[in-house]
């Protein structure tokens, strides 16, 4: 039997109602320096049972205009190994159902360096009626098969030390150079022209956002204004 798999890593986009999961809290940042017990609740808001894993993953930026300063960023950063969930597997979570799935964080060793860590937990939903169908496709012959599956996914932070910045900010003619040389993220509100975009660069990285000629650009932290370009 031919099958295709088509893994979608977004929430967002038209799938069938199996994809839909509702998931808090959708991010965490945590005590690098304290082992914790965390809850997640996790909702099954389509018409159809669910089969639901999750496990903790490493994912790279894939941003547009962002690159990262350090090569082997991932060796440093990536605190996986020091995340566990329970249960890893739901075997039905029927509509309209929520079951709480328990995170549990490892203070990371202490020779690891001031900073910020980061992995993110991976939820991947199938509808069990799905799984049936396929069986019985398998006993009565070759099929065509197209699976959509939405993984979703939540970022787990982990802070050692006092948070600082140390921010590069520039405007250059093709758009704004914003380069993070701390080792903990930034986070600010682009405004170009009234128009609000949100930014989180990550430790050692660096972003280039293209803004039109004759724009108008403000960088806004916590409603205070930190920089200006005019275009």
């Amino acid at each position: 039997m031919k099958r295709f798999s088509l893994f979608i890593l977004s929430c967002i986009f038209a799938v069938p109602v199996f994809a839909q999961l509702l998931i808090a809290p959708t991010r965490f940042v945590l005590d690098a320096d304290r082992s914790i017990t965390e809850k997640i609740v996790v909702e099954n808001s389509s018409d159809q049972p669910l089969r639901l894993e999750i496990k903790p993953v490493y994912r790279p930026i894939t941003s547009a205009g962002v690159t990262r300063l350090t090569q082997d960023i991932q060796q440093t950063e990536n605190i996986a190994d020091w995340i566990q969930v329970s249960p890893p597997v739901i075997r039905e979570l029927k509509p309209n159902q929520r079951r709480t799935i328990r995170l549990r964080f490892n203070a990371l060793p202490k020779d690891m360096t001031d900073g910020e860590y980061r992995a993110y937990l991976w939820f991947s939903p199938i509808a069990t009626g799905q799984e049936q169908a396929k069986d019985s496709k398998q006993l009565s012959g070759p099929a065509f098969e197209l699976d959509f599956r939405v993984n979703s996914y939540i970022p787990i932070y982990a802070q050692r030390g006092k948070v600082t910045q140390n921010v590069d900010i520039q405007c250059q003619k093709d758009g704004i150079h914003i380069q993070n040389n701390g080792k903990y993220q930034f986070n600010a509100t682009l405004n170009i022209n009234g128009q609000d975009e949100r930014l989180v660069l990550l430790r050692d990285s660096q972003l280039i956002k293209p803004v039109a000629a004759k724009s108008h650009a403000t960088l806004l932290q916590d409603q205070k204004k930190i920089h200006e370009c005019f275009f």
